[in-house]
């Protein structure tokens, strides 16, 4: 295939991929949304954040070691299935660790995350069953990780897809016709990645397949260069579900439990959009490892330019959409018709979704910087629109503009780390090396 085709083959497939991925957690907005109000939502919201730690923990394992593997293979390294080994004993020791918290401690995290009397049995059965099968959310972003960069990119997104199906379907069984509640929103998601997971391991049947099941030789390198490459992509989900956390303090401050749900609906729906930009991103990235490896800087750089340039165009036309269609988007959450959650998501959606033309950017350059073997100054980005300015930023424009300010505090920080990323980008080419 040209650059070109290979650019389509890889983004398409992945962007779809990835909207799958966050349907995961849409779908379960949507349908809490609509069988358990505004307490169903606030509850699902304090416990997203440790949803992003499991996910935070197997993208740093996929996206590390999926950044190796493709270096290793189109240079013909034996330590390429290897790496995959590594990935898969990391799933095994972060899993336990994810088990026996679900077992052992829900309740209490349920009050920490700030589950009041009226929302803290909702919490903590969520929180439960999501850490039950933390295992299987991290193996599922890992096997899809190795699979695109193995070149079956496609077979990823149909793992993605029929997980995400499989969540949307049994959501609403369990919820109305079956009368479970948080209980069966929980374990429709739960059970979608084992869905992802039946699939994607096919791969290993595979006779083009670089990735299979075998001996493990540990290397130590192997596991810290895992962590360091991949370390960005952690602390970019990690940091997602900390602002939830500063997000639902500050939130429950001004506006309370209406505010917080109405929070959840934003973010939820910006989850979707920012799918798109991790598409594009984790679709260029075996195409930019491929050109670095093999000291095509021209190839490298037009990979780069056509994603960024697909960012932005995704960026506008999603805020066109959300300027003219933010009635209806809030109405199809907001199942009890409360006027409040509907006013104040509207203005929301309106300030939140201009971070979107800035994220975009951000995003890709991440994976640029990973995929040319500069993860120090991929961290440094993750980090300033993670926490660094993210969090100071929410706590003084909630400070002086209330609920405004909370809107504004992302578009502003993606601004901020822009202005970043455009100096990290624009280096000598000797740089790259």
């Amino acid at each position: 295939m040209t650059l070109k085709q290979k650019f389509i083959h890889y983004v398409s497939a992945n962007m779809i991929s990835m909207i799958g991925l966050s349907l995961y957690i849409l779908a379960d907005t949507f349908f809490i949304a609509k069988g358990m109000g505004a307490n169903g939502l606030t509850a699902l919201n304090l416990a997203l954040p440790v949803y992003n730690l499991i996910s935070g923990l197997g993208m740093l394992i996929a996206i590390g070691g999926a950044a190796q593997f493709i270096a290793y293979k189109s240079t013909e390294n034996n330590d390429a299935n290897n790496v995959f080994l590594h990935g898969l004993l990391l799933v095994g020791v972060f899993g336990a660790v994810f088990v026996f918290a679900g077992i052992a401690f829900s309740n209490q995290l349920a009050t920490i995350l700030g589950a009041n009397q009226a929302i803290h049995h909702m919490t903590s059965t969520y929180l439960k069953f999501i850490m039950l099968f933390a295992p299987a959310f991290m193996l599922n972003n890992v096997l899809s990780a190795y699979t695109k960069n193995d070149g079956d990119p496609h077979l990823a997104m149909i793992g993605m897809l029929a997980g995400s199906l499989f969540n949307i379907i049994f959501d609403y069984i369990f919820i109305f016709p079956l009368h479970l509640g948080m209980l069966g929103a929980v374990l429709a998601t739960a059970f979608s990645p084992i869905i992802g997971i039946l699939i994607l391991s096919t791969r290993f049947f595979h006779h083009k397949a670089s990735i299979h099941l075998g001996h493990l030789v540990f290397k130590k390198n192997l596991f810290i260069k895992t962590f360091t490459l991949g370390f960005p992509s952690l602390i970019n989900e990690v940091s997602g579900g900390i602002v939830m956390l500063v997000f639902n303090y500050l939130i429950l401050h001004i506006a309370g439990n209406t505010g917080v749900a109405a929070y959840g609906v934003i973010v939820n729906i910006y989850l979707v959009i920012l799918a798109f930009f991790n598409g594009i991103a984790q679709g260029v990235q075996p195409l930019m490892g491929e050109c670095f490896a093999k000291g095509d800087l021209e190839d490298l750089e037009k990979v780069r330019y056509h994603a960024i340039v697909l960012g932005f165009v995704i960026a506008l036309i999603v805020y066109i959409l959300m300027i003219f269609f933010k009635s209806p988007v809030v109405t199809a959450f907001n199942s009890e018709q409360n006027k409040t959650l509907q006013s104040l998501a509207e203005s929301g959606l309106i300030l939140y979704f201009i971070a979107p033309f800035f994220a975009s950017y951000n995003i890709i350059t991440i994976m640029y910087l990973i995929s040319i073997n500069q993860p120090y100054r991929a961290q440094i980005i993750t980090l300033l629109r993670g926490i660094i300015i993210l969090i100071p930023a929410a706590f003084l424009l909630s400070a002086i503009m209330k609920m405004t300010g909370i809107w504004l505090t992302l578009p502003l920080t993606e601004l901020f780390t822009a202005l970043v990323a455009i100096k990290f980008q624009h280096q000598p080419k000797r740089s790259v090396h």
